[in-house]
């Protein structure tokens, strides 16, 4: 049998969430022009659900819509990164503060078993990124707190959440002793302590993330010479001048 084609309704999804991909994982550069044709012919779409794609991409702030000049991919400060990742940090220690204080016997048995991956010592780093994020998702719902969702939502649409972790990974035992002591504060309702550990935990893999792409820890306490989500429109139009 031949592939199934994707349904129409899917396809700027599809196209959406490569491209967000490629842009997050910085494969995509600040200022690269996102044609319309070359896209829909690199994914074999029409142009259609490229164009709502990108339109999605533009209100997550992460493509800019340059008049007469097209689609650009949004420069982002390295300082606006720094605080994406920090506000996501303060955001999932408020869900670990609201799920200690919230749960249910069903809901810390949930959290029992979705906090093992912490003492499993050769579980492969895939399948631990994996865990970690599942267990804070966890703890989102069991929060049952619709801003915070809705805040975190926002972040991970505009930042690579994994490779933040991910640049943890080689402090992974004091990552674990960090999980098992979160869940240990969750299992007795200690919302306060949930919120702090959770934040150290946070704080330490956004250490890691800072330090593997060079960027300063002063970063986080200079003032923004740009507000966060704002972005140069200027620098993607010069670029897409140069290119021509």
């Amino acid at each position: 049998m031949g592939k199934m084609m994707a349904q129409p309704s899917n396809l700027d999804s599809m196209v959406r969430d490569r491209l967000r991909e490629q842009i997050l994982s910085g494969d995509l550069d600040g200022g690269f022009h996102l044609s319309e044709l070359r896209l829909s012919k690199e994914f074999n779409v029409s142009r259609t659900p490229v164009r709502e794609a990108l339109c999605a991409l533009a209100a997550d702030g992460l493509v800019e819509m340059v008049p007469h000049r097209g689609a650009f991919v949004t420069h982002v400060p390295a300082s606006t990164k720094a605080d994406q990742m920090k506000s996501y940090g303060l955001l999932i220690g408020l869900t670990a503060k609201m799920a200690a204080e919230r749960t249910t016997i069903e809901g810390l048995m949930d959290l029992e078993t979705a906090f093992s991956f912490a003492t499993e010592d050769g579980l492969k780093s895939d399948l631990y990124l994996n865990a970690i994020t599942n267990a804070i998702d966890l703890m989102e719902r069991i929060s049952g707190s619709p801003t915070i969702t809705e805040s975190i939502s926002s972040v991970k649409r505009r930042t690579d959440i994994q490779a933040l972790w991910a640049s943890a990974l080689p402090q992974r035992k004091e990552l674990n002793t960090n999980f098992l002591t979160l869940l240990g504060a969750l299992k007795r309702k200690k919302g306060d302590a949930a919120e702090k550990t959770m934040r150290q935990l946070a704080s330490m893999a956004l250490t890691s993330w800072m330090a593997s792409r060079k960027i300063p820890a002063q970063t986080l306490e200079e003032p923004q010479a740009e507000a966060p989500m704002m972005y140069s429109r200027t620098r993607a139009a010069q670029k897409a001048l140069h290119a021509n």
